[in-house]
């Protein structure tokens, strides 16, 4: 190494500035120029491998706490209060290594790139140092301005306070709550229903399995004799899961996966059959319909099993009727459903919806042919797969832990419900090496943690809640899709508040709590929320770097990365217990987010307090009480749970189970007490019907057509919808480099893979697109432009948008959108800034799907599923002109 490395390389905060002023003239001197001066330069200065090897370096593991899926375990390197890099804590002696390697338990719980950058992201120039206002307009970086955290928390405070004046007037207090913060303790607040990830899946389980019954675990795939990967790209999603798949692929498993591109799954897991292929690759929004088409030839061919229908389901056959024996109540009334009779509407029965669809298409090579035409995939293909399917026992259909992104669009809540009636029809639902679509992620079982303190003892008020999707129609209008009567009377219900005959919601102001995520740039379109936030007060936000939705917020508070505390979490199997260690102090001014509650607390008069606690008192009680399941003791009778200190040093704890004792949560209940309303498994559910509250109007498995998809495209009609004509779909998987919007400012991590728009060639040469150009893609929402990435690995007529990018206007492009932004159900035209960042929430179009209604969010915790699959757009090389 010359004399000039970089172990030798100090630069002053006065050159830096310098420099950069040179090369940016004036805008250089922006409120981040000088952040980016003020920095220790030497804390960027990388390791080298021989100051790693030092002595006096302390290795200390921890879990990284990120909403990626992974429980992965990294070496944390520290040195005098510096990180010096993140390894994986996988390791294990090279020695008689390969039996460890090759064992399922304990799995080696090693780190993707994600983790291994983390120090990038604890030093990152542009993190969030001290307490900000903005000065000028949301959105505009330039009009933050430093300010102390008292000056900070008395503004918010004060903004908080006028809003709780309020509620005197309203009922309620008119603040929009987004994650944790103080708002339960003080009164009826407000908040969202609507889940991103799995909203269709959980509310389809709970129609058709019941209220809380899980899928088959992860490693019960290995007990399988056929394994149906759908909508399901693990590599991405559930970075554990690909070394169970390869383990049943090792196994001489078949393997099946039916995705609507070419990923990493596909190429790795995909082994097909004899007679079907390794990868099936359907249309957006048309797995449902291949679905609907297996199950008729299943049982046309007499291959169902009758039995398991009659003893376990209800509404496959016409006239069904049923005394309910189920353990839940009626949501609606509090009482039992059990001693109630159900009987299946008349046209209502699965056997009726296929002999109706039999009827329409001519028979079942008919209705093979109307699922091959609509999805794309072979009517041969679709038969073999129904008849290897119904076959071969236990068969697994494996759709993840949120189903994927088949679920994630405008008809997604039937393809999770129509999976599980394939399971049902072929009596797979409930054994071992079954499965019905979505998946239990855990390895084993959980060991329950002791009770942590109670920093607060007060009553604690529930929200009154909207949907998410809605959210600018709510800001705008007060209302989400619900008629002010069907709002008052679910607000009554739930909260015991009367909105009076004229119901609707007042927001002023939203508080971004502790985790409460990305949600201006991810929950819902960009264009129409920019003018409807523009009716808030104020927003206040609690972040780490100035992500989109601190762009647009008031005042920011900088909070402490999960480097520097430390808690227990369950990971994101559920069944491992992890240690998040702190590793250094907060850095700058930044704090915790339970310094911060308590610095709210104080102000706002709410005994909310740790009582001089620190995090290591409050782990310490939990671990005080922690229990290892008795089911767990029978297998591992020798088993014996680490001290304290143990724990803390390895900082992860398995309970493996072996996969011929995995345990289904569907096989614990006996016929006819499933809790459903009907105590049955659901091929029609009375408490959805009943409620009225199904977006589509459709309470039973069916295809139905979503309100975009290809259908538009080949009726040729998308300019009778649309102010322009539209030809592709676009779908928005999950990148590996990226957990949502978390690491897009990574540059190490995008460099290794660049986002852009994926299309397929021949979709790129009609419209005369070189890779790596610079493209448009646009529809009646908005327009981004990005990088096209021209490649095979993209099925002709559909594009790929990886979901996560972070929104950024051009300050220069325009582009004229349409839609309706007071709804009153006509479509305005806007002039739009044309998103640089690659945004797709530009794109998106804002309604609800699957089921939108909070007494079924209350049952089931986290409903509502999110349309992000299937819409339709363009893409051009040059911008679009205005009308």
């Amino acid at each position: 190494m010359n004399k000039t490395s970089h172990r030798k390389l100090h630069l002053s905060r006065r050159t830096f500035l310098e420099a950069l002023l040179v090369m940016g003239g004036s805008a250089a001197l922006s409120p981040w120029t000088k952040a980016l001066a003020a920095i220790e330069t030497d804390l960027f200065i990388p390791a080298t491998p021989k100051d790693l090897l030092d002595s006096k370096v302390k290795v200390i593991n921890t879990f990284h706490d990120m909403h990626c899926h992974g429980s992965c375990i990294l070496k944390a390197h520290v040195q005098n209060g510096r990180v010096l890099a993140f390894t994986s804590a996988g390791d294990i002696p090279l020695e008689n290594c390969q039996e460890k390697d090759e064992d399922i338990f304990h799995i080696q719980r090693r780190p993707c790139l994600k983790g291994l950058s983390e120090r990038k992201r604890i030093y990152a120039p542009d993190r969030l140092k001290y307490p900000l206002i903005q000065t000028i307009e949301r959105g505009n970086i330039n009009g933050f301005k430093r300010v102390s955290w008292d000056e900070a928390l008395d503004r918010a405070c004060e903004q908080i306070l006028k809003a709780k004046e309020r509620q005197a007037e309203l009922g309620y207090i008119p603040i929009w709550e987004h994650s944790k913060t103080l708002l339960p303790y003080m009164g009826p607040y407000l908040n969202t229903w609507g889940n991103m990830s799995a909203g269709n899946q959980l509310d389809s389980n709970y129609a058709g399995i019941g209220k809380g019954v899980l899928g088959h675990p992860a490693t019960d795939m290995l007990n399988s004799k056929f394994i149906l990967c759908w909508s399901a790209n693990s590599q991405s999603t559930s970075p554990h899961l690909p070394f169970i798949m390869t383990k049943a692929k090792e196994r001489g498993i078949p393997i099946v996966v039916i995705e609507a591109r070419h990923t990493g799954t596909v190429s790795a897991m995909g082994t097909g059959t004899e007679d079907i292929p390794g990868w099936i690759c359907p249309r957006p929004e048309t797995d449902s319909a291949i679905l609907v088409a297996m199950a008729n030839t299943i049982f046309r061919r007499n291959l169902h099993d009758e039995a398991y229908l009659k003893k376990y389901c209800f509404g496959f056959y016409p006239n069904d009727s049923v005394v309910s024996q189920s353990p839940i109540n009626d949501p609606m009334t509090g009482k039992p459903y059990k001693g109630q009779r159900f009987t299946v509407p008349q046209g209502e029965s699965f056997v009726e919806y296929l002999d109706a669809l039999q009827k329409e298409h001519g028979g079942e090579q008919g209705v093979l042919d109307w699922a091959s035409k609509l999805s794309g995939v072979p009517a041969k293909t679709i038969e073999n797969l129904a008849v290897k399917y119904a076959t071969t026992k236990p068969a697994c259909i494996y759709s993840g832990a949120a189903s994927g992104g088949a679920q994630r669009s405008g008809n997604g809540f039937y393809f999770c419900w129509l999976s599980l009636a394939l399971a049902a029809m072929t009596g797979n639902a409930t054994v071992r090496g079954g499965g019905f679509g979505p998946l239990k992620r855990v390895d084993g079982m959980s060991l329950k943690l002791g009770a942590a303190p109670k920093f607060i003892d007060a009553k604690k008020y529930a929200p009154i809640r909207f949907s998410l999707y809605m959210q600018s129609k709510v800001l705008q209008t007060g209302l989400d899709n619900r008629t002010p009567e069907q709002l008052r009377d679910d607000v009554k219900r739930l909260n015991g508040i009367d909105l009076g005959p004229n119901a609707h919601l007042e927001i002023d102001m939203i508080w971004r709590g502790a985790g409460s995520g990305d949600r201006f740039n991810q929950s819902s379109s960009i264009n129409p929320k920019i003018l409807a936030y523009k009716k808030l007060k104020s927003i206040i936000s609690c972040e780490r770097v100035l992500s989109p939705s601190a762009r647009y917020s008031d005042i920011i508070f900088p909070v402490a990365t999960q480097f520097e505390q430390n808690y227990f979490h369950g990971g994101r199997t559920k069944t491992d217990t992890n240690v998040v260690r702190q590793l250094i102090e907060p850095m700058y001014e930044c704090k915790t987010d339970n310094e911060i509650t308590e610095l709210f607390a104080k102000r706002l008069g709410i005994p909310w307090s740790m009582g001089g606690m620190s995090d290591i008192d409050v782990m310490k009680q939990q671990w005080a009480g922690a229990k290892v399941p008795a089911d767990y003791l029978a297998i591992d009778p020798n088993f014996k749970l680490p001290t304290f200190e143990e724990m803390l040093e390895s900082a992860n704890l398995q309970l493996p189970v072996p996969p011929e004792e995995s345990i289904i949560p569907s096989s614990k209940f006996e016929p006819g007490k499933f809790p459903t309303d009907t105590g049955m498994i659901n091929f029609y559910s009375p408490f959805l019907a009943s409620r009225g509250r199904v977006v589509l109007d459709v309470s039973a498995p069916r295809y139905v057509r979503p309100p975009q998809g290809y259908e538009d495209i080949s009726e040729g009609n998308t300019q009778g919808k649309f102010k322009r004509n539209y030809t592709l779909q676009y779908i928005t998987p999950h990148l590996i480099h990226r957990c949502h919007s978390v690491y897009d400012n990574t540059s190490m991590l995008m460099d290794t893979s660049p986002h852009g728009v994926l299309m397929n060639p021949a979709d790129a040469e009609a419209r005369n697109i070189s890779n790596g150009e610079k493209v448009y893609v646009y529809n009646d929402m908005g327009c981004t432009k990005l990088k096209a990435i021209v490649t095979k690995q993209q099925p002709k007529g559909v594009i790929s948008i990886p979901q996560g990018a972070w929104y950024q206007p051009s300050k220069s492009e325009k582009y004229e959108a349409w839609f309706d932004s007071d709804f009153d159900g006509k479509p305005e035209s806007h002039i739009v800034p044309v998103d640089v960042g690659g945004c797709m929430n530009v794109l998106l179009t804002d309604q609800d799907t699957g089921v939108s209604d909070p007494i079924l969010n209350k049952e089931v915790g986290d409903s509502g599923g999110m349309y992000v699959n299937g819409l339709l757009c363009e893409v051009s090389k040059t911008l679009p002109s205005f009308s």
